[in-house]
């Protein structure tokens, strides 16, 4: 089964009743956690409800950073936060659960990560620790990963869709490990020297993976990590284009979008060359966290900065604009595969 793209996001859960989730800014509106379309986004409805034992939760105030999608079950969805752990939902986000273990209801949760060839498995990194699950949450063993040095935390997480057991994972200080074990054992494979923003495995071939870093630029392997190269393009002539946030794929792995500084950025040979795409803002005028390509339409692409959606159906050559109910930074875009016209955006405020 191959790795379908999806962005992350993250979320602050509230407490019972009318309160809101934990760890958000003071003085927070209710316009946060996810937002789901059903037409391609010319319209959105919040979905945050949280069912507790105390009574009715919301996601309304919640910064989400990461989301991911089961690979096999579209309707089951992943969200970690930044100070309140991790929810699910089986429901396509009618409702939301919360883990049964209290370790992951507080903290901030980096990534989640499903596993495309085992169902009910899935990584969870907080902190300096990863963490696996073989049984769908009900247990978690805490040593998949252990990070021993100092103030060096794992943040981004890709399983392999095609060689099972193979995983990756990137930390804060720019390192790239490689498990082919399943967590029992690690080699580094690349060390960038800055924070690690994603890990993409390409859907047609996944010895091909991009690594893209928030001040380091995009990198690249055609081998599974024997060798690396930079994903230039001559992209490093575009200012900001070395701050990268997102990476995003067709389902055939022929089109890439990176969400950079710059703007949005567009490859159709994995890497080797990039093409900046016009977009109805200037280069470096709006920080762009999120955005995402259609799985089986690569001329249509989606992105999305506080207060406004922008669609093109045609590969960029013209933009369409919606209002998007929420003014904190979009930071998550996911696409449901089997009906383009589903999308969720996780948003959070901007931090001091």
């Amino acid at each position: 089964m191959k790795k379908l793209t999806v962005i992350l996001f993250s979320v602050v859960l509230l407490g019972a009743g009318c309160a809101g989730l934990t760890g958000t800014k003071k003085g927070a509106g209710p316009d946060g956690g996810v937002f789901k379309s059903s037409d391609a986004g010319t319209t959105w409805t919040q979905v945050a409800a949280v069912p507790t034992a105390q009574g009715m939760g919301t996601l309304a105030t919640t910064d989400v950073l990461n989301l991911e999608m089961d690979p096999s079950d579209r309707f089951v969805l992943y969200a970690g936060s930044r100070t309140s752990g991790f929810v699910s939902t089986q429901d396509g986000a009618m409702s939301w659960q919360l883990p049964r273990q209290a370790i992951f209801r507080e903290g901030l949760i980096y990534a989640v990560e499903v596993d495309p060839n085992a169902s009910c498995t899935y990584f969870v990194a907080k902190g300096n620790r990863l963490y696996k699950t073989s049984d769908c949450g009900r247990s978690f063993s805490d040593e998949a990963y252990v990070e021993t040095r100092a103030g060096i935390t794992i943040l981004q997480v890709a399983v392999d869709w095609y060689n099972k057991g193979t995983v990756w994972i990137g930390l804060s200080n720019g390192d790239v490990l490689k498990s082919t074990d399943a967590g029992a054992s690690w080699r580094a494979s690349l060390k960038l020297g800055e924070e690690i923003s994603e890990i993409m495995l390409n859907n047609r071939d996944s010895r091909q993976v991009m690594i893209s870093s928030y001040k380091g630029g995009i990198w690249r392997t055609i081998d599974g990590g024997e060798r690396w190269e930079k994903a230039d393009g001559s992209i490093s002539k575009l200012t900001g284009s070395s701050r990268v946030f997102a990476l995003s794929q067709t389902a055939d792995g022929s089109v890439l979008l990176a969400a950079t500084q710059y703007g949005l950025l567009r490859s159709k040979d994995f890497g080797a060359t990039w093409e900046a795409i016009t977009l109805l803002t200037s280069p470096n005028q709006v920080t762009i966290r999120a955005a995402a390509l259609a799985p089986e339409a690569p001329h249509v692409m989606y992105y999305a900065t506080p207060g406004t959606f922008y669609r093109t159906n045609d590969g960029g050559v013209t933009w369409q604009t919606q209002k998007f109910p929420s003014a904190r930074v979009p930071r998550a875009i996911v696409i449901d595969p089997k009906d383009e016209a589903v999308l969720y955006i996780g948003v959070a405020q901007p931090q001091d």
